[in-house]
């Protein structure tokens, strides 16, 4: 018997770490719009708003992401930086991010864009950076965004 209870704690303690240290399910990131925030002629900063879905069954505490977003296979933004959100298990959130663009590369790439109209595909991939010591989570999506939906939020 007095064996019995240090082997069942030790399996009672396995098994909590293996759940703390369980692996995170990618979640799901779109891409939901883009706003000015800021427009000079050194520096224009936008918010890119994203959806991310959970589909873990605990909450995802983000607290920093990096990411590269295209636009029709053209480099709209790179950008990281600092988060604080939580986003529910098996749940979504809006997270807002900000991002900076050179004024010449936005030049040559949105009056392209614009012409062209229509469904635009757009590539979002990075990593999020989670809170409490858990490991980083790569994502990478594709899907179609309407460019009239994007090309009113810039021009406003």
């Amino acid at each position: 018997m007095m064996r019995l209870v240090p082997m069942l704690a030790a399996l009672a303690l396995a098994a909590g770490c293996s759940y703390v240290t369980k692996p995170w399910i990618t979640p799901g990131v779109t891409l939901v719009g883009i706003r000015p925030a800021q427009m000079t002629a050194q520096r224009q900063t936008f918010i890119v708003i994203l959806n991310v879905n959970n589909p873990n069954d605990r909450t995802l505490p983000i607290k920093g992401a990096t990411y590269n977003l295209r636009l029709e296979g053209h480099e709209i933004a790179s950008a990281a930086g600092s988060l604080d959100e939580q986003i529910p298990p098996f749940d979504e959130g809006v997270v807002d991010v900000e991002v900076n663009t050179n004024l010449i590369d936005l030049l040559g790439t949105v009056p392209t864009l614009a012409v062209s109209g229509g469904e635009w595909s757009y590539e979002i991939s990075g990593v999020l950076e989670l809170a409490n010591g858990y490991l980083p989570v790569p994502f990478r999506y594709r899907g179609e965004v309407e460019a009239a939906r994007i090309t009113s939020r810039l021009l406003r």
